[in-house]
């Protein structure tokens, strides 16, 4: 007996519920484009744009530096999940960079002449990289633990669900200095890339759910998460800089830090509450919500401790981070064979996300915009 797959856009009004289903039903798929655009300066200890007031000595004059770095992105992502039953979701998701952009730019003040210290930073700091290419990619799996989802319904108006993760480094890593590895102008090609990824595995586990009604004839949703992250410890390829010692040669440095470096990320946790309201029945949703994520402090293994200890944390820097963000969204649905618009179903989403001042901070704080759209099909 032949076993055939059949691949068939979903009839299912129920479908039409909610957007928002964090599991599908066996057997589906969903397969999703989405298109995001974002543009974000470094956050500082104080709230404020820019690292600021670096203090650094050279040769017996004093410098203080305060320095802007600006983010630009351009990226295409592509996710894919599968039903493996009513109560478990398989999903991968690959993006693309497209354009990645950072501006960088710095203030030099001291009593002395600033012209040495100025072209330093201009041999080991390019005013601007770009980069594109493919980046981490990520496998997981989400499952239903308690509860019924809005999509099907039922008794229980809630849901409680589990997750875990695994990002995996495929994007661009910082390459190798190599002492030959030049520019026309003598310039370490290091110096001048823009990594994509920081080259560690992530793992993430998530608890997150759902509260559901209807009033007056309109379906209300609360949404909740949070979500652990730790990493992998690495070696990388350590980024060279004379800013942490009075030693401007980079041979000198390098033999000081070593080709290498041990490198851990610190943890994360993410937590994360949106509201949701339909606001034309089985046809369009508006979305807002809040995320808070908080870091650890970095870890590097080197061969200098004092290496180590200022890539982690100096003054009016670390590495341990605080980002707050709140986003608005809307969903338009066309996946009610009643009412569907064409011989395609498909949800559309339209989003906006920026980052809360004076709660983001040693990060980058994005402002961004997105359209989503998603289709379903069934495999039998």
């Amino acid at each position: 007996m032949n076993s055939k797959v059949l691949l068939l856009f979903i009839p299912f009004s129920t479908w039409v519920l909610s957007q928002t289903h964090f599991t599908i039903p066996q057997n589906v798929w969903r397969i999703s484009f989405n298109q995001s655009i974002s543009g974000g300066r470094w956050i500082g200890h104080d709230g404020e744009k820019g690292l600021k007031d670096f203090s650094y000595n050279l040769k017996d004059i004093d410098y203080s530096i305060t320095q802007y770095w600006k983010h630009t992105l351009n990226t295409h992502q592509f996710t894919l999940e599968y039903g493996l039953s009513d109560k478990s979701t398989f999903i991968l998701n690959v993006p693309i960079i497209q354009k990645f952009n950072q501006d960088h730019t710095w203030s030099i003040s001291s009593d002395s002449n600033i012209v040495v210290i100025n072209n330093l930073m201009k041999y080991y700091f390019p005013k601007n990289k770009s980069n594109s290419g493919l980046g981490d990619v990520t496998v997981g799996m989400k499952v239903l633990f308690v509860g019924n989802p809005a999509w099907r319904g039922g008794k229980n108006k809630f849901s409680i669900y589990g997750g875990l993760d695994a990002t995996f480094p495929f994007g661009q890593s910082l390459k190798k200095y190599y002492t030959k590895d030049l520019d026309d102008n003598g310039i370490p090609n290091q110096f001048k890339q823009l990594p994509i990824s920081n080259g560690l595995t992530k793992w993430r586990g998530s608890l997150f759910g759902e509260l559901y009604r209807k009033m007056r004839g309109r379906l209300v949703n609360i949404n909740w998460s949070f979500s652990l992250s730790s990493f992998n410890r690495e070696i990388i390829n350590p980024a060279y800089s004379f800013l942490w010692i009075e030693e401007t040669g980079m041979d000198s440095i390098s033999k000081a830090i070593g080709n290498s470096v041990l490198y851990e990320e610190g943890k994360q946790i993410l937590l994360s509450i949106q509201g949701q309201l339909e606001l034309w029945p089985n046809r369009i949703f508006f979305s807002s919500g809040m995320d808070w994520m908080l870091s650890g402090r970095d870890q590097y293994f080197s061969k200098s401790n004092e290496w180590d200890s200022w890539m982690s944390s100096r003054n009016n820097y670390d590495t341990k981070k605080t980002l707050s963000t709140q986003f608005i969204r809307f969903n338009f649905l066309n996946i009610d064979p009643f009412k569907q618009i064409g011989p395609i179903p498909f949800e559309l989403e339209f989003g906006i996300r920026w980052y809360v001042p004076y709660l983001t901070y040693h990060t980058y704080g994005y402002t961004s915009s997105w359209i989503k759209i998603s289709s379903y099909f069934q495999a039998w």
